[in-house]
């Protein structure tokens, strides 16, 4: 038994909780009840006049929170935290209670470190920047926050405060959890132009970049019902436009494009929508010189399509939903923002593919081949655990959980698509691997494995590639992954004959050493070099592949490391950096023309 203690009004609120350390979180249908239930409280007590608002009545609604995100993996979890965060933040304005905003701060920092990968992502870390800012005297951290969410999302509404806070300039304290009005709060933004503005006639004008970010900012709003959709805000500034459609509720939606006419699309969801409320059509015209215009009307009897026309040379994002409350944003860069007709303007140059790195072209890249599909291989699996951990680690385990953590940060930043060998404790022969991969037209395979030596006391990662070795460490590192190999002794021709005539050895090595030098710096482990040798898993691949052992679990160290979520996102986060490396060297990649050829493409997540 333990007791979780909130700091509020001064006084404590102590929730006894008979929560033993391993217990499980509230069944999903509970979670959804209680977030109902904190709903309506909320509602309740918004129509209180502020001075009859107690510090019982938000005790209450964090009393009905907390347990929900006692196991951090449970589907309320960051909803939970996110809503008490934001909960403390009205208690602190209303209340008039400072210890409220660091137990906001506390909050928000938790839900980013136990889950950095969360829809709330954007929210939590422009509210926790405003926090550390504004309230807890914490300006150099506040600006880390800032300087990630200007990164993340350059097409974000909020991004002129965020640039201007970051920068060191002194801003009115933007709103950016809740509001004085009805729930659910959409963070509100001043205008840019306001927030930019000085203080006081003797404070310095801002640079000149800021005032012509300010004198381009603008926003416009129309009130649309039509399926789930409420409605359609466009924010437009000198680095990008955001357009902002506004849901009833968490919606399934779906991407499609058409890049030769300068359109994409989301079909959004209207199942539960009465019938009466999923007609009509709207035509809404923008001209910011990123967006023409935007058309919405009912498709079909269960979705709505959003049509969103752009000037020649606009990128638009993936899309992605965004609770609390629900909203669907895309992001669009490129043109001239202050531009206010739909006169095309010239596209962006695709960027010529760089050399290798011994200074040589590849036939890849003197063909301006491209990157579309990457298949990842978690290593092991099954009956055939790999290496286990001194601690009873198994190495089919880890290898997984950081496989699926890569290729959701593959899927969300590049927009790449990403098929898996495994996704479950499955066995999968290791011929079958590689077939997977070209059954896929893969452009990349990924095998990622943890790593195991004689002696306790060795760390490091190393990333192979397939080719011939005389080294007899590199030999017995093969002779330990491929032990689930079936080949027989008469295949060895075979088997040379592939591996001499594959012909992607220059980029398996060029991405194996971009591989091994962003692992090393993301883990902080020595960097023990890229090696060749000749697996089974590798063999086949008609594509540049390569093996990483990330960790060895036979050092105490590394399997304690292992063990935590944090560090298997970093190794995820090295993986990525170094497979990205690899893409911008080529000529980018082709996931946003996958559909250029078709005329009406089906749409894909």
């Amino acid at each position: 038994m333990f007791q979780l203690r909130f700091l509020t009004g001064g006084s404590a609120l102590v929730l006894a909780g008979v929560l033993a350390l391993g217990a499980q979180s509230p069944r999903r249908t509970e979670a959804a009840d209680a977030l109902r239930q904190v709903q309506q409280l909320r509602t309740a007590l918004l129509h209180k006049p502020v001075a009859q608002r107690t510090t019982s009545d938000y005790n209450r609604i964090l009393a009905l929170l907390t347990p929900l995100w006692a196991n951090p993996q449970a589907p309320a979890a960051d909803a939970a935290r996110f809503t008490a965060a934001s909960v403390e933040v009205a208690q602190a304005r209303d209340r008039g209670d400072r210890s409220a905003y660091s137990q906001a701060g506390r909050i928000l920092r938790d839900l980013l470190r136990l889950s950095p990968y969360t829809s709330y992502r954007r929210n939590a870390e422009f509210a926790l920047a405003q926090i550390e800012i504004y309230h807890l005297r914490d300006v150099a951290s506040g600006r880390v926050w800032l300087r990630d969410f200007i990164r993340r999302y350059p097409a974000d509404p909020r991004i002129a405060v965020a640039r201007a806070e970051a920068a060191g300039r002194r801003v009115p304290e933007p709103e950016y959890m809740v509001s004085r009005g009805p729930l659910p709060a959409l963070p509100s933004v001043a205008p840019p132009q306001a927030v930019l503005a000085p203080e006081a006639p003797a404070a310095a004008a801002p640079p000149p970049a800021a005032a012509a970010e300010a004198a381009t900012a603008r926003s416009r709003r129309w009130t649309v019902h039509i399926g789930n959709i409420e409605g359609v805000q466009v924010f437009t500034n000198g680095h990008g436009s955001s357009v902002v459609i506004a849901l009833r509720s968490k919606v399934h939606y779906s991407r499609g494009a058409l890049p030769k006419r300068h359109l994409v699309y989301f079909d959004v969801s209207s199942q539960g929508v009465p019938a009466h409320d999923n007609t009509g059509a709207a035509h809404l015209r923008v001209g910011d010189g990123r967006v023409v215009s935007i058309r919405i009307a009912n498709f079909n009897r269960t979705s709505t399509r959003v049509v969103v026309q752009m000037t020649a040379g606009v990128r638009a994002d993936h899309g992605g939903f965004y609770p609390n409350p629900d909203r669907l944003i895309i992001g669009l860069t490129g043109a001239h923002a202050a531009a206010t007709t739909a006169a095309p303007a010239p596209a962006a140059p695709i960027p010529a593919a760089k050399p290798l790195a011994n200074g040589r072209d590849s036939l890849t890249r003197a063909l301006g081949l491209k990157i579309k599909t990457v298949v990842l291989d978690a290593g092991h699996g099954g009956h055939d655990t790999g290496t286990i951990g001194r601690g009873g680690l198994d190495e089919k385990n880890i290898v997984l959980d950081v496989t699926l953590r890569l290729g959701k940060l593959l899927r969300q930043r590049l927009g790449l698509n990403v098929v898996y060998t495994r996704t479950t404790d499955v066995f999968i022969p290791l011929q079958e691997r590689t077939a997977i991969a070209n059954a896929a037209h893969a452009d990349l395979f990924v095998s990622i494995h943890a790593n195991s030596g004689p002696s306790p006391q060795t760390r490091g990662v190393e990333t192979y590639f397939l080719n011939f070795t005389r080294d007899p460490r590199a030999l017995a590192v093969a002779a330990r992954e491929n032990a689930g190999s079936g080949d027989g002794i008469h295949d060895l021709p075979h088997l040379l004959q592939t591996i001499a005539l594959n012909n992607k050895l220059e980029e398996s090595h060029e991405l194996a050493a971009d591989v091994e030098r962003s692992l090393s710096r993301a883990t902080g482990e020595d960097n023990r070099g890229v090696k060749t040798a000749p697996f089974v898993v590798l063999i086949g691949a008609r594509m540049p592949s390569i093996l990483a052992e990330i960790s060895f679990l036979s050092n105490g160290t590394d399997d304690r490391r292992l063990r935590t979520a944090a560090y298997r996102q970093r190794i995820a986060e090295g993986l990525y950096q170094g497979l990205r490396t690899y893409i911008l060297s080529l000529s980018g990649t082709s996931a946003a023309t996958i559909a250029s050829d078709a005329s009406v493409p089906a749409p894909h997540r």
